[in-house]
């Protein structure tokens, strides 16, 4: 079973590296004689067969990994052709001036696709900009006469090519940015613990999530954790009561706000202040479980280690577009919390999490 299928693997490999070898892309270089393989007709003296066509693809540009629709052209060379008798260099720069119309429509094409409203939209724009390729190249063909007019050709080569140097293979579009980002994450908090739940409590690992907003610079962020110990001494507060030996749930709901004092593509350092409660409960199968909770004051520092930023310009329904990155984040903080003068402590955290942050963007008007 293995064989058939590395020799089907093997055969789609080979097929796909011939396929490439007969196309050739502006990028790779000027027209020469060896792109014309085909073999020539009575209806037309010299053929440049070309493709314009759009994909859902990423790429990396100026080090930001843009993910949407990309426009991509290149002639085929098994299917362009010159007669024999017009070989001659008049042609072809004739034919690259085609060339350089058809790398122009790309562009075009691809400045319109990060622009679009609606993927439904996308196909109709492709025809679109094929029409009005096609009306370029006819325009040039007629008042060129097919190349015989070689001043003519030679304007339009100097033109072309000064388009060309004028613009970018892949324009990014200039988008405004909202004010508002969000975000969230997910992870592990260490915790150990001081004053009398450091005697209650053994050191724990807890699951942690969280969600974040920011204004400009100003972060508001929601921070749950929840995890369990092992008691070294009784809980009791009021008629709530965990004899020595059994475990208690310990969860922590935190509201905070944070302030980055650093910020970069690469590390953003934000100290965080907040409140919140703390949750000591009962573990176990039996029904009506009991918790007690109480405020709780925390404050500590992220330290957000950035991947590389992402900008999303895949058209969807609701026209959304954002930038973003992913991050790794570690954090150290201390939750303080006071149930009674027997059951108050601190616990002192540190943190690893992996998460997002995205911000939206719109068009400038």
């Amino acid at each position: 079973m293995k064989k058939p299928f590395l020799v089907l693997c093997f055969l789609a490999l080979c097929t796909t590296v011939t396929s490439q070898e007969y196309r050739k892309y502006w990028k790779d270089g000027q027209l020469t004689w060896n792109d014309f393989q085909g073999n020539p007709n009575q209806k037309q003296s010299t053929y440049l067969a070309y493709s314009l066509i759009y994909n859902t693809d990423k790429k990396l540009i100026n080090n930001v990994m843009y993910h949407g629709l990309f426009s991509d052209a290149y002639i085929d060379k098994s299917l362009s052709y010159f007669h024999p008798n017009l070989k001659n260099d008049g042609y072809l720069k004739y034919n690259q001036v085609i060339l350089n119309l058809i790398e122009l429509g790309k562009r075009q094409l691809q400045l319109r696709l990060f622009e679009l409203n609606s993927v439904f939209d996308s196909n109709s724009l492709l025809m679109d900009t094929k029409r009005h390729l096609e009306q370029k190249i006819a325009d040039f063909q007629e008042e060129s006469n097919y190349g015989l007019q070689e001043s003519t050709t030679k304007k339009w080569l100097d033109l072309t090519y000064k388009k060309l140097s004028a613009t970018n293979n892949y324009l990014i579009p200039d988008y405004k940015k909202s004010f508002w980002t969000y975000g969230m994450y997910a992870g592990l908090d260490f915790g150990m613990y001081g004053n009398t739940f450091k005697e209650q409590f053994n050191n724990t690992l807890a699951l942690t999530l969280g969600f974040e907003f920011s204004y400009k610079k100003v972060f508001l962020l929601l921070n749950m954790s929840l995890t369990n110990s092992k008691l070294n001494e009784d809980i009791q507060h009021q008629n709530f009561s965990i004899a020595k030996g059994e475990k208690s749930s310990i969860s922590h709901l935190n509201f905070a706000v944070g302030y980055p004092i650093y910020d970069s593509n690469r590390i953003k350092i934000m100290p965080f202040v907040g409140y919140g409660i703390t949750g000591l409960g009962e573990i176990g199968d039996h029904k009506n479980k009991k918790e007690i909770t109480k405020g709780s004051s925390s404050f500590g520092i992220n330290i957000d280690f950035k991947n590389r930023k992402r900008v999303n310009f895949t058209p969807s329904f609701f026209n959304i577009k954002e930038e973003g990155n992913t991050f790794i984040r570690t954090r150290v903080f201390l939750n303080n919390t006071t149930f009674n003068p027997n059951l108050k402590g601190y616990s002192i955290n540190i943190g690893i999490a992996y998460g997002f942050e995205a911000r939206l963007l719109s068009k400038k008007k």
